[in-house]
């Protein structure tokens, strides 16, 4: 899944930032606030961890559970009266062949839709409305998990084959080649690994909730753009309320999940409130040299709750067309807090 700040490319730093800081996070209890994709989460679910994460989008936490709720492919049996063969496979093979049907996807993200935006082919947007509308006929026969893994199996599919440059504050104005592809459900792949409890909350108030915790690990928004008006198409597709969108681009009304970390004025007091409130022996924090919390902000706040020491990572900023010039001089920063006070 493409995604704004996906931690999946300094998973390799994180673990050795980690390790040179003689933290051991194999088989202990952890947090994961602002989760996003669940990169970091399944790094540490793979060393046994049981991993606490938590977002508030729900786009996000279908991706968690279509990636790292389950050790193994799930059955589903709670489809037996419906369909013949409710393996997995059997449940996506049924999907992946409906017939599809001309409706709201259509209708707000087709060229030949109603507002003829350019988000997916014609073809696709039908395939959309269909598979989405069967799945959910389906909600009260299943379990959460299993009914938010089927949705996160189509979000991921939509993802692949939208025409779009990474994210959704615009569709593209010709055809990318992927975009012309036909959308396929496809099955996630399934390691063994720690326990996952996923949440959709706020993080402020889902980090009370934990005693006994390890490691806090928090990877909050850097830069002014907010992940709701920014990946609003997929979020449309797994809350499905078909709301009237606004505008060229079809915005989804998200006032609600604004994130206080991507207003300048908003942010240091966010971060000061929601670092009061952590309860454990570590926290650790994924930031960038260029967001709208300076490194010296960060560091004066954490050290009133630990003795912080900051890792530091060269890269370059990702364009949605292209890698820029190596001279950005932008560095994914690690900050590391072994907490005074851990109850």
């Amino acid at each position: 899944m493409k995604y704004i700040g996906n931690k999946t490319r300094v998973i390799g730093f994180i673990e050795d930032s980690l390790k040179k800081s003689k933290i051991d996070y194999k088989g202990k209890k952890i947090i994961d606030l602002f989760a996003g994709t669940g990169s970091v989460s399944n790094f540490f679910l793979k060393n046994g961890a049981t991993v606490y994460s938590c977002d508030n989008m729900l786009y996000s936490i279908c991706e968690q559970y279509r990636v790292n709720y389950f050790n193994n492919e799930p059955s589903f049996a709670e489809l037996s009266t419906i369909l013949k063969d409710y393996s997995l496979e059997g449940v996506l093979n049924y999907l992946n062949n409906l017939k599809p049907i001309k409706g709201y996807f259509y209708d707000n993200y087709a060229p030949s839709g109603k507002f003829n935006r350019m988000y997916f082919s014609n073809s696709n947007a039908e395939k959309i409305d269909s598979i989405r509308n069967e799945i959910s006929k389906w909600e009260t026969f299943l379990p959460k998990e299993k009914y938010l893994f089927l949705l996160g199996i189509l979000m991921c599919a939509a993802d692949k084959v939208s025409n779009t440059s990474g994210t959704y504050g615009a569709y593209l104005k010709i055809w990318r080649s992927m975009a012309l592809k036909e959308i396929i459900l496809e099955k996630p792949e399934f390691v063994s690994k720690g326990k996952n409890i996923i949440e959709l909350c706020d993080v402020a108030d889902f980090v009370k909730n934990y005693k006994g915790i390890d490691i806090v690990y928090m990877d909050p928004p850097y830069n002014k753009r907010q992940y709701a008006s920014n990946f609003h198409v997929l979020e449309n597709i797994v809350v499905y309320d078909k709301q009237n969108l606004n505008g060229k681009t079809g915005l989804r009304d998200y006032k609600l999940q604004k994130s206080d970390y991507c207003i300048k004025s908003k942010v240091k007091s966010a971060f000061e409130k929601l670092v009061k409130s952590i309860n454990s022996k570590y926290l650790v924090m994924s930031y960038s040299t260029e967001g709208l919390l300076s490194e010296q902000e960060i560091i004066e706040i954490l050290n009133k709750k630990g003795e912080t020491k900051i890792f530091r990572y060269d890269y370059r900023r990702f364009k949605t067309n292209s890698w820029t010039k190596g001279d950005t001089k932008l560095q994914e920063l690690l900050f590391i807090c072994k907490i005074f006070k851990y109850k």
